[in-house]
């Protein structure tokens, strides 16, 4: 199952696994980078996800 991409909301600064930089993402950032993500811990810094709708119950499933 490919990472879920999430947006950011602020900026933040993380740490590039790969050339081990100083990265500075910007509001609006797309991430999709489960290596990226993980440094993000502040839940504020991502805007909100949509609330999923409510799972239906097998006995409303006609």
């Amino acid at each position: 199952m490919p990472a879920a991409t999430r947006t950011l909301a602020t900026a933040v600064f993380v740490t590039d696994p790969e050339t081990h930089e100083t990265l500075l993402l910007q509001p609006g950032s797309e991430v999709s980078d489960p290596a990226i993500a993980e440094q993000i811990t502040h839940p504020d810094a991502w805007i909100p996800e949509p609330p999923r709708p409510p799972r239906r119950a097998k006995a409303d499933v006609s």
